[in-house]
């Protein structure tokens, strides 16, 4: 039964704010929330062939569609990895499509609603709850086991993410997650790098804003630039809300949890490095002001990375985010793989998006040179993926990397969180009245999806 739909409409409007922060999926990978639409059927340059032979063995392939919210870098990597794909099976041909990003949940949630579904689309991790509760996803434990799917190669955190009550209902595709990137030669300068090219700030707050205000003294340029809106802040508060132990709400996703000590510390080192101008407030593009080496540091995604490596005369390393609290945390989310519901696709249809999906996450070592984790141990200790630059110096937070929790809800406290830290971090309230404002108005959507 497909409840709740009326709902998950209103959410839907959200939700293509909620695409915006999770990134990684956009055209400008270190603004990762603007992309254009680049509608492309990348199975059109694989079935494109001249030989008439090549036409008839495609012919006889299973067709099945795929969406994605990928229309940047990371859509001509995956455009290729569909082609490659389709050069190889024997069996399945893949139709693909990519979305613009700001409107792939609502279109895809239209598309679900109406039997009209794609046999395969890109679903973030942190969505796959509501999608459940809606009955709106195949489950995958008996499709995957006919395929040969091993969920055990997936990071353990991923594996727990997938599930909902113990099912498996989506294929991961990798790890996304929040970094700091330093300019080396800035950092060179002030024997701020080691030796090794990378750059290790200091555990602990005391440390971190020791370590912060010195960089601001000696380089006489901003220390750390980063958005000051959408989702930059998010990532930066749900990480520190994290490292001092806390969270949004209970495990059951009855109660907001936001009027916590954690919460009120994460808020204030927020506000600390605002005012403090080690993080200065009214940035509209913390990328530009670390490619335009005003700021010597940025706060940004590993999605951020083929932009930064793009830039011309800039020498940077990217390193995992520090530790600033008492525990090993920081902000992620997951591209994932699901297989709608779909009363038009078939059993045949089903076996080769296994078949595809399977493929995808055994072959994301060339997905990863879009600055994501792969989504799969074997992969990641693949010299395809070990020899990318950076990797090794943030490899390690998949590891430690926590999603929002899986409840219904995520894309309202989305744009909830934007919008109360967009205001906290321009001034115009204070950590008092943003942290209560969080807590009433996620009860309130937590109890919109209890009732």
């Amino acid at each position: 039964m497909k409840k709740k739909l009326f709902k998950k409409a209103a959410a839907a409007v959200m939700a293509g704010c909620m695409v915006l922060s999770l990134a990684a999926c956009g055209g400008n990978s270190a603004a990762p929330a603007q992309t254009e639409t680049n509608t492309k059927p990348s199975a059109e340059s694989a079935a494109e062939p001249a030989a008439e032979t090549e036409n008839t063995a495609s012919a006889e392939k299973t067709k099945i569609t795929f969406w994605a919210p990928f229309s940047g870098g990371d859509g001509d990597i995956m455009t290729s990895l569909v082609d490659e794909f389709n050069a190889q099976s024997e069996t399945t041909e893949v139709e693909f499509m990519i979305i613009k990003s700001e409107e792939y949940y609502t279109k895809l949630l239209a598309a679900m609603t109406s039997d009209s579904a794609p046999t395969v689309a890109i679903n973030h991790i942190t969505r796959i709850k509501e999608y459940v509760v809606d009955d709106l996803l195949e489950p995958l434990d008996e499709l995957g086991a006919a395929s040969g799917v091993d969920w055990a190669d997936f990071t353990e955190r991923l594996q727990q993410a997938s599930q909902v009550d113990g099912a498996f209902y989506c294929m991961p595709l990798d790890t996304h997650l929040l970094l700091m990137h330093f300019n080396a030669d800035e950092f060179e300068k002030m024997g701020l790098l080691e030796a090794d090219g990378t750059v290790k700030v200091p555990a602990g707050e005391e440390a971190f804003f020791e370590y912060f205000n010195r960089i601001k003294e000696e380089s006489g340029k901003m220390p750390l630039s980063g958005t000051s809106m959408n989702g930059l802040p998010m990532y930066v508060w749900y990480t520190l809300l994290t490292q001092f132990g806390g969270d949004v709400c209970d495990a059951e996703g009855k109660t907001a949890t936001l009027d916590s000590d954690a919460n009120r510390k994460a808020l204030e080192i927020m506000m600390k490095m605002v005012d403090s101008e080690i993080w200065p407030k009214n940035q509209k593009n913390g990328a530009e002001l670390f490619t335009g080496n005003i700021a010597v540091a940025t706060i940004n995604g590993d999605w951020a990375i083929p932009t930064f490596t793009g830039t011309e005369g800039l020498n940077f390393v990217s390193m995992a985010f520090p530790q600033l609290g008492t525990t090993e945390s920081v902000y992620a989310d997951s591209h994932t793989l699901v297989v709608p519901k779909n009363a038009n696709t078939t059993d045949v249809q089903k076996t080769s998006a296994m078949e595809f999906m399977k493929w995808l996450t055994d072959n994301t070592g060339k997905w990863a040179q879009s600055g994501h984790i792969p989504s799969k141990v074997s992969v990641m200790e693949s010299e395809e993926f070990k020899s990318l630059p950076f990797r090794e110096n943030y490899a390690e937070s998949a590891n430690y990397a926590k999603f929002y929790p899986q409840v219904c809800g995520v894309a309202g406290l989305t744009e909830m969180t934007y919008r109360e830290l967009a205001t906290m971090i321009a001034g115009e309230q204070d950590v008092d009245t943003t942290m209560n404002n969080m807590q009433t108005q996620f009860q309130e959507i937590l109890d919109s999806y209890n009732k």
